[in-house]
Order: structure tokens, then sequence, then C-alpha cells
């Protein structure tokens, strides 16, 4: 198994310059704000929508990457904010001038929370927009979801975990959390740390993630999944699951190449659909191919 190896960097907020220079996008104000997509312990989960001036009648889940980190729940600038975060926005702009509706997510995160709570929260957000598609203008059938690094990590934990009901009682959380399109950007698709090849304080950043230590499968104490394992992507691929778009940059140090490697050699031999961009250089914020990605969402999401 090719092991994660993750730079110390992984512990703060994922917005590092891109190697490559690339225009800011405009300023962007949602049509809806702070849409409570759920509750926690009287807490809300928090989305903005973006709709476009011309709707395909498609909704597209993002979201952000942060580390999986945030020192409080929802501290200035929010998660979903895209004032400050050019790299989302850009891909946010692209989406909904191609006619795409968009929904910006907040969600649960270290060190207060902890696997599997954002994986839960991306999940009851694709539940809410499916729930909610009518008064959204978007065809409930047809959801994808796109993310950036830790956001990347989500949206494909998404797309390939089995679609069982969430925890709650309430009708949306009996709602299918399947989509039907991913797109991913500088994810880290195994999170299986190797100490010899993770410095103290990127497996510590991990750690707190995961909120327990790597202890490995030959000495878990309860002879339970790891958390490591129950928390990465290639755990759970199957042929069954929805197509991937996988976008990645060689000169990453965030996450490393070897994370796309890795997960395109698990799709392959599990025969799932997937297709592979390699950007120019361009750190951990890859060249965002705008046209390839509407095209991949146009094509597996409308008709």
């Amino acid at each position: 198994m090719i092991r994660t190896i993750f730079a110390a960097a992984l512990a703060a907020p994922l917005m590092l310059a891109s190697a490559v220079a690339q225009d800011a996008p405009p300023a962007m104000t949602p049509d809806q704000g702070n849409v409570v997509y759920g509750m926690v312990s009287g807490t809300a989960l928090l989305m903005d929508v973006y709709q476009p001036d011309l709707s395909r009648g498609i909704g597209i889940v993002v979201i952000p990457g942060s580390g999986w980190y945030r020192p409080e729940l929802y501290s200035a600038p929010l998660l979903k904010d895209l004032a400050p975060r050019d790299y989302i926005r850009g891909a946010v702009h692209d989406l909904t001038e191609a006619g795409f509706t968009v929904f910006v997510i907040n969600h649960r995160s270290h060190p207060g929370f902890h696997f599997p709570d954002p994986v839960d929260d991306a999940r009851r957000a694709v539940r809410f927009v499916r729930a909610s598609a009518e008064s959204f203008g978007i065809d409930a059938d047809q959801i994808g979801i796109l993310g950036h690094s830790s956001g990347a990590n989500l949206a494909a934990m998404t797309g390939v975990m089995d679609d069982t009901p969430g925890n709650g009682l309430d009708p949306i959380d009996q709602t299918s959390a399947a989509v039907q399109a991913v797109v991913t950007l500088a994810a880290p698709f195994d999170l299986v740390l190797d100490p010899e090849n993770v410095s103290a304080y990127g497996a510590q950043t991990i750690t707190s993630y995961i909120g327990e230590p790597w202890y490995g499968q030959d000495n878990w104490y309860e002879q339970r999944t790891p958390p490591h394992i129950a928390a990465s992507p290639v755990t759970y691929v199957d042929a069954d699951d929805p197509p991937f778009l996988i976008v990645w940059s060689p000169d990453d140090t965030i996450v490393p190449p070897n994370q796309a490697a890795r997960m395109d050699a698990v799709m392959n031999e599990a025969g799932a659909r997937h297709e592979m961009i390699e950007t120019a250089p361009s750190g951990h914020e890859p060249v965002f191919p705008t046209d390839r990605v509407i095209a991949f969402f146009a094509r597996e999401l409308e008709g």
C-alpha cells in the first residue's frame, strides 16, 4: 500500500499560494446566505446558495478545504465565506456562470469535533439539498459534489460510502445522501499514517481530525476497523460508485501526488468510473480546469 505522506502544513487552513498565478475571481454574494441545513446539539449547520442567471436545474454541493480544522465552531472567517478564498471562489464563480446552482457548506471541525462528524455533515448537506430540490429549482435525482483538499476528502467520502440513512429521525435524515458525480481538487484519499514518513506535527494534525492516534491494524486495541482507514475514501471504492474527476498538481507538498495515484489504482482495480487530470505545477491549488469540470458535470448530471 502506498502510505500517505502529509506535510506539517496540513494542520493549518489550506490556502497556499499556487505556483501558477491565477486571476482573482470577482467578489460574490450568495443569493441565500446562512441557510440552515441541519442542527447539532443546538448549533446550526449552514450553507450559502449561489444561483445562476440561467439555470440548468442541476445542484452542486461545494466543500472548501480547511485541514478539517477551525479553532471555534463558526469562527470568522466562516468556512463557507468565499471572500478570503480566491481559489474555491473561482470554482464557484465558474460553476454558477455555467448555469449550476451551488451550495457552499460549513461543517464541524477539529479540535471540537472529529471524524465522522464532518462526513456526516457533508452527507446531511446532500440530503437537505435533495429534500429541498423543488424550492431550489434543481433535479433531486442529479446532484454533484466538489471539494478542495480536506473538503475533497469529504466529497470523496460522500461519493463512495454506502447510501445508508442518517442518524436523525426527521425526514431529511431518511433522504438519500447519494451523489451522481464527484470532483476532487488536491484530495487526500488515504489517511493511513506511516510514522516513519510523516512529521510529528503532520501526524498530530491527522490524529486531531480522527480523534485517536494511529495504532495500525495488527495491534488495534479493539480489533475494529481503525478510524484512519474508516476515514479514507480508498476503503469504500467499488464499481457502483458515481463517476469521479480527480484533479491534482505534481508539485503539491501539502497533499502529495501519490494520493491521486493511490485512488487511481484502487478505482482501476474496482472498475470504478473516473478521470484523472494532472495540471501544470501549481502547488496545493491545482489549476482549476473549468471547461473539463463543466463538461464532466453536464455529461453526468443532465438528462
